[in-house]
């Protein structure tokens, strides 16, 4: 196990566990302000995914250019999709659709993974952070009147 990564990704969980239930108690009186923060830092969370998958692009062009170029295509979409998303009025589309791209940001390590592009420990760990995020949301949604 890496411990350094490991601290510090896990401890990115914690704004979404802890909005996501701001946003399903309704703790604070501005909770639209609750609710805001918890879209833009997934947005800004995912585009970092992206980011990492742009990096190993970069560094597996060499190896192969065809799987390197489906990369970087995937490393930027999601990032202008999540941009996206935080101007559309709907709150529960916002959420579903954040939860979509942290699934398919998942699936494209799983990809990655099968395929020795990324480590079992960076993998791993996808592993553990992506249902928090995931369920994060959902907490959300479900507790938005």
């Amino acid at each position: 196990m890496k411990r350094f990564p490991w601290t510090f990704m896990l401890a990115a969980t914690v704004p979404f566990v802890a909005l996501s239930i701001a946003v399903s108690l309704h703790m604070f009186r501005d909770a639209a302000l609750s609710l805001e923060l918890l879209l833009t830092y997934a947005a800004v969370i995912i585009s970092f995914l992206g980011g990492i998958h742009l990096g190993v692009a970069i560094s597996q062009y060499h190896n192969s250019h065809k799987i390197a170029n489906l990369l970087i295509a995937e490393s930027i979409w999601p990032s202008l999709i999540a941009w996206g998303i935080l101007f559309y009025a709907d709150t529960h589309i916002q959420l579903l659709a954040l939860t979509l791209l942290y699934t398919f940001m998942w699936a494209v390590d799983s990809l990655l993974y099968n395929n020795d592009v990324i480590p079992q420990w960076f993998y791993d760990l996808r592993c553990i952070i992506t249902p928090i995020v995931v369920v994060s949301l959902y907490v959300a949604y479900f507790g938005l009147v």
